[in-house]
């Protein structure tokens, strides 16, 4: 029963997600309201004010779960040290995630109240940099600099390029965006020291 429960909710998660896409490849995020998202998701406002305060609490769900797959697949496809190459792998996946649902990310951007919910997207970058860090701290790794205070420099570039590679887009070509954050990684590299990390 669980089990079927769980199912239901996960199911829930991406009819709202899918639908949250959709709405906002077309309007401001601050034009959308709850019953149009659930109308689109095809569920009822009772069911979605279950599980979120309202539409700012679902945008920090909607950027989790994004976050928390290209996390996953980061552990994947960098090396268990790779500090650096974790950062910019997320930073690469979240730019070509904005890239592909340009019209969402300059609606959000574009919104009176684009503040609140960018935020919330520059808070889950950070908190994400800040774990990884904190968890190779944990196995022997040591920085030049505190992790909070590196968190918040990588995030807040990150964040920043970001946004201006979608609303410059002329300025700041995909290609070359990673090529130079990949740069400013590696130099990054003089800041730790991973001779005592244990794998």
């Amino acid at each position: 029963m669980e089990e079927k429960t769980d199912l239901r909710i996960r199911k829930t998660y991406k009819a709202l997600c899918d639908a949250f896409v959709t709405i906002l490849e077309k309007k401001r995020f601050d034009d959308l309201t709850v019953n149009e998202l659930c109308d689109e998701a095809m569920i009822r406002r009772a069911t979605f004010y279950k599980h979120f305060a309202d539409k700012y609490d679902f945008f920090s769900f909607f950027i989790r779960q994004k976050q928390d797959q290209f996390i996953s697949q980061a552990k994947e496809e960098t090396p268990p040290n790779g500090i650096y190459a974790y950062t910019l792998y997320l930073s690469q996946r979240s730019i070509l995630y904005f890239k592909e649902h340009e019209s969402l990310i300059q609606n959000i951007l574009k919104s009176d109240m684009s503040a609140s919910p960018l935020d919330i997207f520059n808070e889950e970058i950070h908190s994400n940099i800040l774990s990884n860090l904190k968890e190779h701290q944990q196995r022997g790794c040591t920085f030049s600099v505190s992790p909070e205070l590196l968190a918040s420099f990588l995030s807040g570039g990150i964040f920043s390029t970001i946004r201006n590679s979608v609303l410059q887009p002329q300025l700041f070509n995909t290609g070359t965006i990673m090529e130079n954050m990949s740069k400013v990684l590696t130099c990054l590299e003089t800041l730790t020291d991973q001779s005592t990390e244990n794998f």
